[in-house]
């Protein structure tokens, strides 16, 4: 039995389309996990801008109280701070700095941070993937992530998971991201 005690999980989401993906599985496993996004995904967090987002986040021990997230001896246990981003909207440079975790090396948080890259876009990787058939114009967006990823407000089942699994075996199928590595720990928390 997993112990839905503690928050062992926390994702800050580019936009809409990962924060609606990282809601889709938070409900279909039903785990206790923090989703952060400007906005509630409307306004996107690039790159370059993650840095600052995270600084609202100023000590591990309000972190860990905010979140729900088990703190001992100055340490969070048990927890990942997932960051999905896209890459398509910052130089070679700072792409690298984000995915080698050195642009966070001075945050309290620099251990728990396990940065997903979508390259060039989310879109991209879930066309590559087969999880999306055809290439979606920006002003179907929403209709269409509500449609393929909806929530699960019912029971947790075999269902759910084998959904969850099977998205992740198509993501390992690509190789523009890493996102399949995020998908794997939620359901390793079933």
């Amino acid at each position: 039995m997993r112990d839905l005690k503690y928050c062992r999980c926390a994702v800050i989401c580019h936009g809409l389309s990962e924060r609606r993906i990282v809601s889709y599985i938070k409900s279909n496993l039903h785990l206790k996990l923090e989703i952060f996004s400007n906005n509630k995904g409307q306004s996107s967090i690039q790159i370059t801008s993650v840095l600052n987002f995270i600084k609202q986040f100023k000590s591990l021990k309000t972190f860990a109280d905010r979140c729900g997230i088990e703190y001992k001896n100055k340490k969070l246990v048990n927890f990942k701070l997932f960051i999905i981003m896209d890459t398509d909207d910052c130089t070679e440079k700072e792409k690298n700095s984000f995915l080698d975790k050195s642009m966070f090396k001075a945050h309290p948080l620099y251990d728990y941070i396990y940065p997903i890259y979508n390259s060039p876009k989310l879109e991209n990787v879930l066309h590559k993937a087969k999880i999306m058939t055809t290439m979606i114009k920006d002003n179907i967006k929403g209709t269409y992530y509500f449609k393929a990823f909806p929530i699960n407000k019912g029971i947790l089942s075999m269902n759910s998971y084998n959904e969850i699994e099977l998205f992740k075996k198509k993501l390992e199928l690509v190789n523009s991201t890493n996102m399949d590595e995020f998908v794997e720990y939620c359901l390793s928390l079933v």
